[in-house]
């Protein structure tokens, strides 16, 4: 038994060689320190005695196989199944057997109380992996489920609200205005000649514009409006209990404020306008005859020279 205590140190040594200089995986890692486990254990019950309490923590180990990640999904099953037999092999074998290696009693009662807190700490190793490895799963679903989320709210370019988003937002927006007896408004703008600047200086250009109209747009919009990517290089925002005039002021800013960004592309640079059309929504239109309004405005605004804020 000595000797094999020797090959166990020996057994761990070259494990952790292998481990740390990444000559063996984790999984079959695992699995040998189990088999390892499991031929100690009987040893220890063979030569020393099955009251000693080694064997005990072969039960310990049965559940370890379940928490290793791997596509076969039958292996667990299999190695605790085999893990269960040789336990009962064992006992037959080591029933009325008299041990090679015989203890007095308190010798025996340590190397027994040794065993069990051996096995208690196996049991609380196994406990720790399905408590860390149950919280890591549910931070991965939620971390999935706000990706999913967001990928099905969030225009990936500008980092503003999608159209779907928006329109969940406007239905809402809506039965508040029914309910509190309020107006609120939209604001349709598009960028003026946008597909002169795509086709002048680049896409990469023209999306880099899209990004930063549409954080001016986001940056001066109320904290309690609504900002998306209508669509192209419209940009649609939403104010509730918000009139004409103020949603108007709110436009002409941003307006100015675009016109004055310059854009460089080599050693050219430019500018850019874009044309508003605003239109307040009462308790008693639907949401869809806004949104029709706002959008003939704002072509209305087109036919007028650009670069304006139109309302009614």
């Amino acid at each position: 038994m000595v000797y094999y205590n020797y090959f166990s140190v020996a057994f761990y040594a070259v494990m952790y060689f292998l481990l740390h200089f990444k000559k063996i995986g984790k999984i079959s890692f695992t699995y040998l320190v189990l088999g390892e486990i499991i031929v100690h254990a009987c040893m220890g019950a063979y030569y020393i005695g099955w009251s000693a309490g080694f064997t005990q923590i072969m039960l310990c180990i049965i559940p370890i196989p379940f928490f290793i990640s791997q596509n076969r999904k039958a292996i667990p099953y299999i190695l605790s199944s085999f893990d269960v037999v040789v336990f009962i092999v064992m006992r037959i074998i080591v029933t009325n057997r008299v041990a090679p290696y015989s203890f007095d009693t308190n010798r025996e009662n340590i190397l027994y109380i040794y065993n069990t807190l051996c096995s208690f700490i196996i049991i609380i190793y196994v406990s720790s992996i399905y408590i860390f490895t149950n919280e890591h799963n549910k931070r991965e679903a939620k971390a999935q489920n706000e990706k999913l989320q967001k990928l099905a709210t969030i225009d990936p370019l500008t980092q503003l609200f999608n159209r779907r988003a928006m329109m969940d937002f406007i239905k809402k927006i809506e039965s508040n205005s029914r309910r509190t007896n309020s107006v609120y408004s939209m604001c349709l703008g598009d960028i003026d000649d946008f597909k002169h600047v795509n086709d002048t200086y680049g896409h990469e250009v023209g999306d880099e514009v899209l990004r930063v109209v549409s954080d001016v747009i986001a940056g001066n919009v109320p904290s309690e409006g609504y900002v998306c990517r209508w669509g192209g290089e419209e940009i649609l925002f939403v104010v509730p209990n918000t009139d004409t005039e103020s949603c108007e002021k709110i436009a002409k800013s941003i307006c100015q404020k675009i016109h004055e960004c310059t854009f460089k592309e080599n050693s050219r640079s430019f500018n850019i306008s874009m044309t508003f059309g605003v239109y307040s929504v009462t308790p008693n239109e639907n949401y869809d005859e806004g949104i029709s309004k706002v959008d003939k405005l704002l072509y209305k605004g087109k036919n007028q020279g650009k670069n304006c804020v139109v309302s009614k």
